[in-house]
């Protein structure tokens, strides 16, 4: 993802050292919603979501193609936690 609106250089630089580091070192295969990798992407996409919703201007399509990609339901063991 190219925006980096309301990304500072500090989480920047650590956000891609976690995800090298997932890419290396991460599980060999798991579910989208189980994906270390997915979960790093979504949680920086709403970021920038968030922040351009604070500024007023309209986020990039490619931010709410990821968070519309990985931002699914919940796996069924969390969604019944409660119950």
């Amino acid at each position: 993802m190219k925006d980096k609106t309301g990304l500072g250089l500090g989480y920047r630089m650590l956000w891609r050292l976690e995800y090298a580091g997932l890419t290396v070192f991460g599980p060999a295969q798991v579910t989208t919603q189980g994906d270390p990798k997915s979960r790093l992407r979504l949680e920086r996409a709403q970021r920038v979501k968030a922040a351009h919703e604070q500024q007023g201007t309209t986020p990039p399509q490619e931010v709410l193609d990821v968070i519309a990609r990985d931002g699914g339901p919940e796996p069924f063991h969390v969604r019944n936690r409660a119950r």
